[in-house]
């Protein structure tokens, strides 16, 4: 120092023998250290300020405290702060007389922070010469608070295990107060952002994180995989999932919760001697993890408003061949069907559209034969091809190839603008007719009731005297058919 002239010396630059003199307490970074003891530790200010709102929070706001070590203490003074402050909206006016008696115990209960020393080092032992190092994160909350406190557990060369406070953090509950299982939720929250903070922040590589919370319900929705949440729910459990896996989550008792401190608040003189520092007993055993190992399910999910609930619908399906079987021909069921276009098109249209001789279920004695005959038959052909083709239809429309096992592979359908599906290959080049190079492919299901309907309409004839191995050509002056049996042919 005597290099440098006086005027450039601090104010208070003592010369110290470091084998005599005690040494000064130093800041670092807004936080007391002690570098005699190697530790952190709290300066609190005997300022007297008024018992107003801003008195208050400047009280509160004297403790810098980013590691959270006071947080059971702090927590309180800001849990009266709500309270004092929600009867008054002046920053000088004095607050109710009534509660100034908790108000006054609290601050001069502070003077005893001076006595809580944390030691720098989170484990007495090097962590670059650990055999395992665990970040062991526990949550818990209140309706006044919720928190959340970490710890690093160190298994050293010898099999010793040292356990380190890192981090602990309070917050108050929100408003308005929520249901305890949503603060829970919160919690573990809270729990996650501090381990992701801590991961990225500590100077040496984590083997692994646990986390450890008293709500069973938590867990529940946690590891639940086969029920939804409403959003509250819902986007706090994908938060934990994003940052941790179900198997690291679990189950501690309340009584064996640091974090619980922090939600009912403890008073400076007996912090030092909870579990808030050291982590509860358990933490000193290396195969804690394998005790606690356990399947957490939802926790009466039939009476959990934050589930929804679960909704269970039956299906009929109606096959083609039951709805065309009341029909003996082809000119009746396409009639049929046609009429029952032809109404529901007059339901979709507006009233003063509408013929005078058009209204609601009628008999019409003048359809537009040759459109709605038209529509009719497509619309037939359409619903029993989307029951027996679906994956043939799926892989067109997504331009896909072709199931293996599917019996149209090798004739190359296609889908045409009516939605049909048609036959396609080499005889879409052939010297013929739209209809003859593409016949219209019929499943087999309703090869009785649809395309013996139609042959009966080329032969005159009943239906069941058609025989299948000798059905000739199918025309409705519009198309021709190919029929899929047990193997697809053309019919000729």
């Amino acid at each position: 120092m005597a290099a440098f002239s006086s005027e450039d010396h601090a104010t208070d630059l003592k010369d110290l023998n470091f084998n005599d003199d005690d040494l000064p307490m130093q800041r670092s970074l807004g936080i007391c250290w002690d570098l005699k003891s190697d530790s952190l530790t709290f300066q609190v200010s005997s300022e007297k300020r008024p018992f107003t709102r801003r008195g208050v929070l400047s009280t509160i706001n004297s403790l810098y405290d980013p590691l959270g070590i006071a947080a059971p203490v702090t927590i309180q003074g800001k849990v009266l702060l709500r309270d004092l402050t929600s009867e008054t909206q002046d920053w000088d006016a004095p607050l109710p007389e009534g509660k100034r008696l908790s108000w006054e115990d609290w601050k001069e209960s502070l003077h005893h922070l001076k006595h809580i020393q944390v030691t720098r080092p989170y484990v007495s032992v090097s962590c670059s010469n650990a055999k395992y190092k665990e970040l062991c994160v526990f949550s818990d909350a209140s309706t006044q608070a919720i928190a959340a406190v970490a710890y690093l557990k160190v298994i050293d060369s010898e099999s010793q295990v040292h356990i380190g406070f890192v981090l602990g953090k309070a917050k108050l509950a929100p408003c308005p107060e929520l249901t305890v299982p949503r603060l829970e939720l919160c919690a573990a929250v809270l729990a996650v952002d501090i381990a992701a903070f801590i991961t990225k922040e500590i100077d040496t590589n984590i083997d692994s994180v646990s986390y450890f919370t008293d709500s069973r319900i938590v867990l529940g929705y946690i590891c639940n995989e086969k029920r939804r949440f409403y959003v509250f729910v819902s986007n706090r459990v994908q938060r934990i999932r994003r940052s941790s896996l179900p198997e690291q989550w679990h189950y501690v008792s309340t009584e064996s919760n640091p974090a619980d401190l922090a939600t009912r608040s403890v008073s400076a003189a007996h912090l030092k001697d909870t579990m808030w520092f050291t982590g509860p007993p358990f933490l000193s055993h290396s195969h804690h993890l394998k005790l606690e190992t356990e399947t957490f399910t939802l926790v009466d999910p039939a009476q959990d408003t934050e589930i929804r609930p679960q909704v269970t619908t039956l299906s009929t399906t109606s096959k083609s061949k039951e709805r065309f079987c009341r029909f003996s021909s082809w000119n009746t069921l396409t009639r049929a069907l046609a009429r029952l276009i032809h109404v529901a098109h007059l339901f979709k249209q507006k009233r003063d559209s509408q013929l005078d001789h058009c209204k609601g279920w009628h008999l019409c004695k003048e359809l537009n034969l040759v459109h709605d005959f038209k529509k009719a038959r497509t619309v037939i052909i359409q619903n029993d091809k989307k029951e027996t083709f679906a994956k043939e239809i799926q892989s067109i429309l997504e331009k896909e190839g072709m199931p293996n096992d599917s019996p149209l592979r090798a004739l190359d359908p296609f889908i045409d603008e009516n939605g049909l599906l048609r036959v396609g290959g080499r005889l879409r080049n052939a010297d013929l007719g739209p209809e003859e190079r593409n016949p219209i492919i019929v499943p087999e299901q309703i090869h009785h009731s649809l395309t013996l309907a139609l042959m009966y309409l080329g032969h005159g004839q009943s239906a069941q005297d058609v025989h299948e191995e000798a059905l000739p050509t199918a025309k409705d002056g519009q198309f021709f058919l190919l029929v899929l049996i047990s193997e697809p042919f053309i019919l000729k």
